[in-house]
Formats: C-alpha cells, sequence, structure tokens
C-alpha cells in the first residue's frame, strides 16, 4: 500500500494523467467546423450506406480520390462502435491517432536521451499548436503522423540493433511505411525513404543497405497497396487510379505542375510558417540546434532525429501544395531535441548565457499568453462564465507556483512547468470552444434545412456548392445535394414549380447571389459559420 502511494505521488504520474486531460479536452464539446473536418466525417459516414465500396471514398455519392481510404474507414468504424454518425465519433480517430504518436514519441526519446527526457517531449508535442489541433480535429494527418512515428521508431531500432534482429526491425519500418501510404497516399512513404537515403549518405555504411533488404519493403509496400489499386481499377477503371496517382499525388509534388486544388506557395512558405506551426516551442528552436551543433553529429541520436527534421523540411519545401498541417510529421523529432535541451537544463548539464534568455523568454511568454487570454475573455464576454472565473484562478495560481519553483531552483523543471502549460490549454478551450461553436457550426442550420426537407419532399439543389457544403447538408440532413454549376442549369429549373435552391453568399459569389434571388426570392432559412453564409432559396412562398 505504502509502495503504492509513494507511485502515486510520483510526478511523472501525474504528468501522464495531464497529457492524457488535454489530449481528451475539445474533443466531445462541439459540432463539426468547417472547412476540413465536415468533409472528413461525411466520407466516413457514406461508408456504412448500402452498397458503399469500401475501396472508394466518396462525397456527396461521388468518388472522392484526393486520399486512401485508411481514416474514413477508421471514422466508419468509429460510427459503428459509439452508437452512429456524431462529431465527438468522427474526432475520435485522431485522438487515439494522437496518443499513439505520443507514446512512439515517449518510446523513441526514452531510448535515446532516458526517461525523464521522454516526459518533456511528450509534453512539448502534445502542446505544440498544429499537433494539438490535427489531434482535435477529424482529419487525415493525425494518422499519417502516427505512421510515419512508427515508421521513424522501427527505423531508428534498426539502424541500431544487431546485425541478426535488423531484418525483423526493418519489417516492421515497412508495415508501418504501408500505413502511412494508406493514411496520406505517397507522402507517408516519402519521409522515411529520404531518411534512409540521408543517413546512408552521412554515414557512409553503404553495408546497412543490404541489412535492410528493401525488397522486402518493396513486395510488402507494393502487394498490399496493388490490392487497393486493383478493388480501385475494378470500381471505376483507369480513371480512378490515374485520378488518385496523377491529379492528387504527382501533380500535388512538382512545382508548376497542372493541380488545381490549390495551397500551392513558394519555396520559402515553410520557413515563415513554421514559427506559428511549432508555437510556443518554436522559439526555442536556434538554441535547441545550437546546442545539437556543440554536442556534435558523433551523437547518432542528435544526427537521426536532426536528418528526420531537415530531409522532412527540404522534400516539403520543394513540393508545390503547402499547408502548416504538412509539417506535422516532423515535429516529433523536434519535440524530442527540444525535451533532450529542456532536460539538459533541467539537470543543469548546461548553462550560460543563452540558456538563462530562453528560460526567461518562456517565462515571458508564458505570462503573454495568459493576459491574452484574460483580455480575449474580456473582449468577448466570457468572463461572465464560472468555468472562466474558476480556471483562470487555477492559472494564476499555477503561474505563482511556476515562478516559486524557479526561483528555489533556478532551472525550469518538468514538475513546475508542465501543470501550468497544460492548464493553460485546457482552460483556452474549455472557455472558448463554447462560443466559437455558436460561430462555426451550422448544424442548427441544417436542423431547419432538415424539417423544410422533409415537409416539402422536394429535391435539394445547390448553386455551385463545395465541399463544405457537399459534406456538412448530408451529415446533418440525410440529404445529398443536386449540384448546378451555371445559370443557364438554374435557369432551366423553371420557375413554375416549388423549387429548393442552397447558396452560399460569400464576397466572391454575392453577384450572382443577387441574381439567383430575382428567380428565387423567398428566403426559407439561413444560416452563417465565420464568413460564409448559405441560405436556402425557392421560388415559391414560404
Amino acid at each position: 500500500m505504502k509502495t503504492l502511494t509513494v507511485k502515486l505521488l510520483d510526478h511523472q504520474y501525474w504528468i501522464v494523467a495531464m497529457v492524457l486531460a488535454v489530449s481528451f479536452v475539445g474533443i466531445f464539446d462541439h459540432d463539426l467546423w468547417p472547412s476540413d473536418e465536415p468533409r472528413v466525417a461525411e466520407i466516413g459516414r457514406e461508408f456504412l450506406d448500402d452498397g458503399a465500396s469500401l475501396a472508394v471514398p466518396r462525397l456527396g455519392g461521388e468518388p472522392f480520390l484526393e486520399k486512401p481510404p485508411l481514416y474514413f474507414w477508421c471514422v466508419a468504424l468509429s460510427y459503428k462502435v459509439f452508437g452512429g454518425p456524431s462529431a465527438s465519433a468522427a474526432r475520435l480517430p485522431s485522438l487515439f491517432f494522437g496518443l499513439g504518436t505520443l507514446l512512439f514519441t515517449y518510446l523513441l526519446a526514452g531510448r535515446m536521451y532516458g526517461k525523464n527526457c521522454a516526459l518533456w517531449s511528450c509534453m512539448v508535442l502534445a502542446l505544440s499548436l498544429e499537433f494539438f489541433a490535427i489531434t482535435h480535429k477529424s482529419l487525415v494527418d493525425s494518422a499519417l503522423v502516427f505512421f510515419v512515428t512508427g515508421t521513424m521508431y522501427w527505423l531508428y531500432l534498426a539502424l541500431t540493433a544487431e546485425k541478426n534482429t535488423k531484418w525483423i526491425l526493418y519489417t516492421m519500418c515497412y508495415t508501418f511505411s504501408t500505413g502511412a501510404f494508406f493514411s496520406k497516399g505517397f507522402l507517408g512513404l516519402a519521409f522515411p525513404a529520404i531518411l534512409f537515403m540521408c543517413w546512408i549518405l552521412w554515414t557512409r555504411d553503404w553495408g546497412e543497405i543490404k541489412c535492410a533488404r528493401l525488397w522486402i519493403g518493396f513486395f510488402l509496400v507494393i502487394g498490399v497497396t496493388g490490392l487497393w489499386f486493383f478493388a480501385l481499377w475494378k470500381e471505376g477503371s483507369w480513371e480512378y487510379v490515374s485520378t488518385f496517382l496523377g491529379h492528387n499525388n504527382l501533380q500535388r509534388v512538382f512545382p508548376g505542375a497542372t493541380y488545381t486544388g490549390g495551397h500551392e506557395h513558394s519555396f520559402f512558405y515553410y520557413f515563415v510558417r513554421y514559427w506559428r506551426a511549432f508555437a510556443p516551442w518554436s522559439i526555442l528552436t536556434p538554441i535547441v540546434f545550437y546546442h545539437v551543433y556543440r554536442k556534435g553529429f558523433r551523437d547518432r541520436d542528435g544526427l537521426f532525429l536532426v536528418l528526420w527534421f531537415f530531409s522532412g523540411f527540404l522534400m516539403l519545401s520543394l513540393a508545390g501544395t503547402k499547408r502548416p498541417i504538412y509539417l506535422v510529421p516532423l515535429f516529433p523529432s523536434l519535440s524530442i531535441l527540444t525535451g533532450a535541451w529542456f532536460n539538459d537544463v533541467e539537470t543543469r548539464i548546461i548553462n550560460g548565457r543563452f540558456v538563462s534568455i530562453s528560460q526567461w523568454s518562456i517565462l515571458s511568454v508564458t505570462g503573454i499568453c495568459i493576459v491574452l487570454f484574460a483580455i480575449t475573455a474580456f473582449k468577448y464576454d466570457l468572463y461572465k462564465s464560472v468555468t472562466f472565473m474558476v480556471l483562470m484562478s487555477g492559472v494564476l495560481l499555477c503561474y505563482i507556483s511556476f515562478w516559486n519553483s524557479f526561483l528555489t531552483c533556478k532551472v525550469i523543471t518538468l514538475p513546475g512547468f508542465s501543470p501550468l502549460m497544460i492548464l493553460i490549454y485546457i482552460s483556452i478551450v474549455l472557455v472558448s470552444y463554447p462560443y466559437l461553436n455558436e460561430k462555426r457550426s451550422l448544424k442548427p442550420f441544417c436542423h431547419e434545412l432538415r424539417q423544410i426537407l422533409t415537409v416539402k419532399g422536394k429535391p435539394l439543389y445547390a448553386f455551385q456548392s463545395g465541399e463544405t457544403e457537399r459534406a456538412m447538408v448530408p451529415f446533418y440532413t440525410g440529404h445529398y445535394l443536386t449540384p448546378i454549376q451555371s445559370l443557364d442549369e438554374m435557369r432551366s429549373l423553371g420557375i413554375s414549380k416549388d423549387k429548393l435552391v442552397l447558396v452560399v453568399d460569400d464576397r466572391k459569389s454575392r453577384p450572382l447571389y443577387h441574381s439567383l434571388k430575382d428567380r428565387f426570392p423567398d428566403v426559407l432559412v439561413s444560416g452563417q459559420s465565420g464568413k460564409r453564409h448559405m441560405a436556402l432559396l425557392t421560388n415559391k412562398g414560404k
């Protein structure tokens, strides 16, 4: 009994519990928010339709071949297990993939630098901005990050293992690489492949290529993915296969290609966006890499992590399409490097002027975040809630305790710092999400829309609808949209019958919206999510 009590009082168990708490917060308390979440949730739901093919993801009844189906299968399974389609069930796969990523990060950091560094690394990763975002939304990127991190873990073990056990570890590496492909296509294979090549070139250990038994990986990846491509071919001939391979993979990668899906940016895009994506820890990146440089690359653990980050960063910068969330598969390596720096500071292995400046920077940024949180709460009248008053009191107490710990120990410690940061995140989510849900959710609009469709029994036309509308409306109403792409098509509907037309009124489509209102003057119901204003129009009264 005494041993159990001591273990419960151990700060390591409390840190694990707090990381779990911050992972679960914000999963069950709001509806689907545009733009990515509704699309992913609806594609998963359509796998449950009668006669739906497991090989072909669909949106609005039409093939959606941007990504392989693995994450959508997980969403559909979540619906089956947890009682049907819902926003919470749609997010649960991301939650579990996020926890799996934290587990692999803990295992890798623990093997490299010890248990305390592993805890630091998990805390850093869990609270990095884009990782927190993708693991709290229904997004395929959470699966990609999990499988890439798992692949890197097994690759590290293989590179550092005895020769007679390498083939088993490489086989695990190839297995997780296959999962990475089924998460987001060839990008999932590119991360470990480029890291392996960079490792061989840097270390000049050419014998490792033979130990890797690349033929096992070739047959495993090609064999499993080939089954899916065959199923695609059976469902839609070569058109489906070429759409996935060409338009949604190769054209995304090569700059200047004819890809028309958006997100095209210059080579230097990530040099700017990185600082926000890995916030708040990105302010430490220069000194973390300086610390690695001072230690030298005879430290093969540090070399592995640095090559993981820079090889992936260069690859993503050369690609044609770019988004901040594409950087997240690199964050476990950065988190371990940052966690190792924190651990060395805490144990006083390193010190000096730059270390002191970095710690004071963390103190300042933390204080600024608390002040901005309070200002925002007052600006939007969130301060009146009991939730805000209780959590803000807890944050202030933790901040005072953190200062006391810092002034006593002269360094930032894990037991003193992690509760404060985790409580700040939890407070922001619990206070702001109810307000944001009122502004961003289209669920109330869709419920009114469903009542009208049930009464009138008419088909629902949608003028130049985007993916958000084609996802949100079926998800919440059970009615698919009939797309109308031009005014000529709209005129062909005629005005003698009672027609229902869903339109989006934004700045880009406002002239068309007013043209439609001349022919369909009556607004039955309207709703707004951010700048997206949706309206249901009819040409025969209310």
